[in-house]
C-alpha cells in the first residue's frame, strides 16, 4: 500500500484485476437491474395504455360534438332558408318546429310546437321554403295540428302559370303525388307545367308554389284528362316550417 500510494506500481494489476471482476460485478447487479427494466416496462405500458384509453374516449367525444355539429349547422342551413324565404313574403309568418309525424295512406299529419299563444289559427297556410305543405285543423295552447296537401281528404284549389287554367290538386296519401282530375281533354298542360295556389276559397293565399305536373293522362271514353303533380314542399323531410299569418287575419284583428 506504500509502494502503491508513492510510486503508483500496482496501477496496472489493480486495472487487471478490476477487468477480471467487472463481470461479477455485472452479474451481482443484474438482479437489481432487471427489476427495475420490469418495473419500468410494466409503468410504461400501464401508461401507454391508460393513456390511449383515455385518448379514445376523448376521440369519442369529439366524433360526437362534430356529429352534433353537423347536424346544429344543417338545422342552422335550413332556418337561413326559411329566414330567406319569409323575407319575400308579403305575409306575416311564425316559424315552428315538427314534433311529431302521423303519416299512412290514409291520414298525413304533423304537429307543431307552437299553438294559439303563439298566435296560430285553425286553417292557417303552413308552408317551408319549397312551396305548400297543408293547413292548421286544430290548434291547442303550445301545439298545432296540420293537415298536409297530401292527405287523402284534402283539397287545395291551384292554378297553372304558364297558362292560366284553375283547378283542384287532391291529396292521395302519398307525399311525392297529387292528383288533378277532369280537366278538359282540350286543356294546354305538359309535364313540368308548375302549379301554384289561386286563392280561391280563402284558405290559401294565392301565387304560392305547390307542385309540377309530372304525368298527363288522357282517358278518350270519357272525354277528359289526369294529371300527377309532385309536391315543391318536402312533406316527409322538412323540420322546420312557416306559418302564414295572412294580412286579413291582422287587419280583422
Amino acid at each position: 500500500m506504500f509502494v502503491d500510494q508513492r510510486f503508483t506500481h500496482l496501477e496496472s494489476v489493480r486495472s487487471g484485476i478490476s477487468i477480471l471482476v467487472s463481470p461479477l460485478r455485472y452479474l451481482v447487479s443484474l438482479p437489481a437491474m432487471s427489476g427495475a427494466w420490469v418495473s419500468e416496462w410494466f409503468d410504461t405500458h400501464n401508461g401507454l395504455v391508460a393513456e390511449n384509453r383515455q385518448l379514445k374516449q376523448e376521440q369519442r367525444l369529439l366524433n360526437a360534438r362534430l356529429q352534433k355539429m353537423d347536424v346544429l349547422l344543417a338545422e342552422n342551413t335550413r332556418l337561413k332558408q326559411l329566414m330567406g324565404a319569409s323575407r319575400k313574403l308579403s305575409d306575416e309568418v311564425i316559424i315552428s318546429e315538427l314534433l311529431s309525424v302521423d303519416q299512412n295512406p290514409y291520414r298525413q299529419l304533423i304537429e307543431l310546437n307552437k299553438g294559439s299563444l303563439d298566435g296560430l289559427k285553425d286553417g292557417q297556410a303552413v308552408i317551408d321554403d319549397y312551396g305548400i305543405m297543408g293547413q292548421i285543423i286544430h290548434v291547442g295552447h303550445n301545439s298545432s295540428t296540420v293537415k298536409l296537401i297530401s292527405d287523402p281528404e284534402h283539397v287545395i284549389p291551384v292554378q297553372f302559370i304558364h297558362s292560366g287554367m284553375r283547378s283542384v290538386a287532391f291529396g292521395n296519401g302519398s307525399t311525392d303525388e297529387l292528383e288533378l282530375r277532369y280537366l278538359p281533354a282540350t286543356a294546354n298542360i305538359n309535364p313540368g307545367d308548375e302549379l301554384v295556389t289561386s286563392g280561391l276559397g280563402g284558405r290559401f293565399p294565392a301565387d304560392y308554389p305547390v307542385a309540377s305536373i309530372i304525368e298527363i293522362t288522357l282517358d278518350k271514353a270519357h272525354g277528359f284528362k289526369s294529371a300527377t303533380a309532385r309536391p315543391k314542399a318536402r312533406l316527409d323531410s322538412s323540420r322546420e316550417v312557416l306559418v302564414i299569418q295572412s294580412r286579413e287575419d291582422e287587419t280583422a284583428e
